[in-house]
């Protein structure tokens, strides 16, 4: 048996230039359901077969719960972090050491002592990314410079930190990555990228592998950067809402981008679109949506969103979990169910007994859609 889940949500907001969260000790137990893409055990369900119901994630704790709430979900192509907001970081699927499949959650092989402060996690297709507020772990491979490791090196089998970066004084806020290309904004509003650049998306000196951070040219302060499959997104204050859009116009992706955004919320890029949430709860979306990608016009005032490389999920104020878009592997709920409507209420199995729990994060990948819950407050 299976329902629609309806809850509240209060989430943690993330334009301001300071860390979206403070690591906390508290104990709070967390469940966390996945559904989707599963090929490679990154949805951390035990095994590799994809899933179009949401299905609980077997971590080291017991019970499968988190010891915290989750702070963050980054998913590479077959690889899935997760940040917890007691400074824990849990990974699954493909390890990218002599193809190891880690089909559960459990944790990565950071350095000891481990990195602290966590701040914000990243993935490319193949890589990692984990950053303090003085310093970027990457771990995986590219070989078009995701590991920002210097100039020829694509492969790192253990986390390393990215050498001479951040610039003095400066501290890091947030890291963003896409398919082949990351983007780290600092406190003082400068944005540093590397990866793929050969459409622009590092800005206007072109280059098919940037294998150290360069500098971002941006005429405003930017509190937000997103990164899309051949793209760039970077965001000044809600207040201003000024946009900057690099790299290719493919979709309209630049040529259809708005002029002003203020009072914008959160946002998130696919490979090849963007959608933004708005502090009144209405979404605004361009670029593809050959299938569906693009935001629905009618599910009413939203709280939360995540958008995957072609697919995304949102918390609507009536307390519905909807997802839309390219659904192929289950990532929007059963293919039955997403043909009714371009909006998929998505059910929750009843099993899990979820009923005095509330949805607290959201997360969407590679085809890959997560749903955390906590107990009620």
């Amino acid at each position: 048996m299976t329902r629609p889940w309806s809850s509240g949500l209060s989430f943690p907001r993330h334009h301001h230039l300071h860390s979206p969260y403070q690591p906390t000790t508290s104990l709070k137990m967390t469940t966390l359901l996945s559904f989707g893409s599963n090929g490679s055990g990154q949805l951390g369900l035990s095994h590799q077969e994809d899933v179009s119901s949401p299905s609980l994630v077997f971590t080291p704790h017991p019970s499968s719960t988190l010891p915290s709430s989750v702070a963050q979900i980054a998913a590479g192509g077959n690889h899935t972090l997760l940040l917890l907001t007691n400074n824990q970081v849990l990974y699954s699927g493909d390890s990218h050491n002599n193809n190891k499949i880690t089909p559960t959650f459990t944790p990565p092989p950071l350095p000891t002592p481990p990195p602290t402060p966590i701040r914000s996690i990243s993935a490319t297709w193949s890589a990692s990314h984990i950053a303090t507020p003085s310093q970027i772990w990457v771990h995986g491979h590219g070989t078009k410079g995701e590991l920002a490791l210097g100039s020829g090196i694509t492969s790192a089998t253990s986390f390393q930190p990215i050498p001479n970066f951040p610039p003095s004084n400066t501290t890091i806020v947030s890291i963003s990555a896409s398919m082949s290309h990351a983007v780290a904004v600092l406190n003082n509003g400068q944005v540093y990228g590397w990866g793929a650049g050969r459409k622009g998306q590092l800005g206007p000196e072109p280059s098919p592998a940037v294998f150290s951070p360069r500098l971002v040219s941006c005429p405003f302060p930017v509190v937000k950067a997103l990164c899309g499959k051949e793209f760039t997104l970077l965001l000044g204050p809600p207040q201003t809402g000024e946009c900057l859009v690099l790299g290719s116009d493919k979709f309209g992706i630049k040529s259809n981008a708005p002029s002003d955004l203020k009072g914008w919320k959160d946002a998130g890029a696919s490979w090849g679109s963007v959608i933004l949430l708005k502090e009144d709860g209405s979404l605004i979306s361009w670029g593809r949506d050959d299938h569906q990608q693009l935001a629905p016009s009618d599910i009413g005032p939203v709280e939360k969103i995540a958008v995957g490389s072609e697919h995304a999920l949102a918390l609507t104020r009536d307390s519905k979990v909807l997802a839309w878009g390219w659904g192929e592997h289950g990532n929007c709920g059963s293919l039955e169910e997403n043909n009714k409507e371009r909006a998929n209420v998505i059910q929750i199995p009843d099993e899990y007994n979820l009923e005095d729990q509330e949805v607290t994060a959201l997360g969407a990948g590679c085809a890959t859609s997560w749903i955390a819950f906590e107990k009620r407050r």
